[in-house]
């Protein structure tokens, strides 16, 4: 063999060494709303669950096979189907129509407690921290945007009691900028891909949509240094490669699953 095609050979070989390297790498993210024996999750850096669905017992043994162990709450609306709806379905500020949850006030004190309530439950569980979802209702064109200000002071309310929890903002990135002090990390849900709720089909994002929601998080990591986690939905193996071959260059942890998020995918 001749010295340059050895060397052509070589560069291949460091190529797509460091490829598979960097797909290792990041493909550490679990977001799972299901009941499954916590035996079964491991070796993620993030796992992100319905606290609901498990005991004290099992958080304990997740959290020795994975470095963070998060549990779900809704900071912006409430579902019908919660244990606590019935305390705060008179508070409430109007209907999410597409989900049939109702948007939360803040600002209540009742709500407020409610929800602090809810997070000692998943801090006496064992829980490494929160998964905040639903934080977009607070964003500029969100339902209950003029409530930021009553978001904001119940995130430091969090981080005073529980100064070493780990607090996920899922969405509402405009908002980072008033939360930045309170949370520890950001996630955001199809950047890559984009569900259709409407025909329930698994989609890529355009090209153009993909570049602007990216080019938004990586302002926001720059100007405030925070890790930032994606969450995607693909329903194949095909389309499952498609995504992560997207992921791939932005060297984010990410998530590929399901849109019901009720079991863990097959592919990793």
């Amino acid at each position: 063999m001749r010295p340059i095609k050895r060397l052509a050979s070589l560069f291949a070989l460091l190529s797509v060494t460091s490829l598979y390297c960097q797909e290792i790498r990041q493909a550490n993210v679990l977001v799972f709303y299901g009941k499954t024996n916590p035996d079964k999750i491991r070796d993620y850096k993030y796992v992100i669950l319905e606290s609901e669905q498990f005991n004290r017992l099992d958080i304990k043994l997740m959290k020795e096979s994975n470095e963070l162990v998060l549990g779900y709450i809704s900071m912006g609306e409430v579902a019908p189907a919660r244990y606590y709806y019935t305390d705060l379905k008179d508070k409430t500020l109007g209907k999410n129509e597409i989900w049939d949850s109702y948007y939360l006030n803040p600002a209540d004190s009742t709500t407020r407690s409610v929800l602090m309530n809810l997070v000692d439950r998943i801090k006496e569980k064992g829980f490494n921290g929160l998964f905040l979802d639903t934080v977009d209702a607070y964003g500029p064109w969100g339902s209950t945007k003029d409530k930021v200000d009553d978001f904001i002071s119940l995130l430091q309310e969090i981080k005073q009691k529980y100064p070493d929890f780990h607090l996920m903002q899922n969405s509402g990135v405009p908002l980072v900028s008033k939360s930045k002090d309170y949370i520890n990390s950001v996630a955001l849900e199809s950047v890559v891909t984009d569900y259709n709720f409407d025909k329930s089909t698994y989609n890529l994002r355009t090209s153009r949509g993909f570049e602007e929601r990216v080019k938004e998080l990586k302002e926001m990591k720059s100007a405030y240094n925070m890790p930032v986690v994606l969450i995607e939905y693909a329903d194949t193996k095909r389309l499952y490669n498609r995504v992560k071959q997207r992921l791939i260059p932005l060297k984010w942890d990410y998530f590929i699953g399901n849109i019901d998020l009720a079991e863990i995918p097959k592919f990793k």
